[in-house]
């Protein structure tokens, strides 16, 4: 078993990656899940791409579809996903936590569509 450790130097079962590690490696569907673990009314305001939605307090009853498939999760702000990684790495799984989660990229995204919808263009 891997372990990783966190800046504290105490020791994690799972590994800590950046939101944009997380989106390559969900890309390769074949190997990787992502998890949305955050409440489903989160999940459909807005999600990242290739994102399944399984929220921690179920997370369990999402083991199936999670068989044989190395596991990103990732939440608002970090900390439902790393309590998430934490049990599910704890149940046998290869797990990787997307760190600070995805709140500021999710807003971020959305204020550029809002942005964008309002540019008009002039043609000269």
């Amino acid at each position: 078993m891997n372990a990783y450790s966190n800046k504290k130097g105490t020791f994690m079962e799972f590994e800590n990656i950046s939101l944009k590690e997380g989106i390559r490696l969900s890309r390769d569907k074949e190997n990787y899940i992502l998890m949305d673990v955050r409440e489903k009314d989160r999940y459909k305001e807005g999600h990242l791409e290739y994102a399944v939605s399984c929220p921690y307090g179920i997370l369990k009853e999402c083991y199936e579809q999670m068989e044989g498939k190395k596991i990103i999760v990732y939440c608002d702000f970090g900390g439902q996903s790393m309590m998430a990684a934490r049990h599910l790495r704890k149940d046998g799984f290869e797990v990787y936590n997307i760190i600070g989660g995805v709140y500021y990229y999710m807003e971020e995204k959305e204020q550029n569509k809002l942005e964008t919808r309002h540019i008009t263009r002039v043609d000269s």
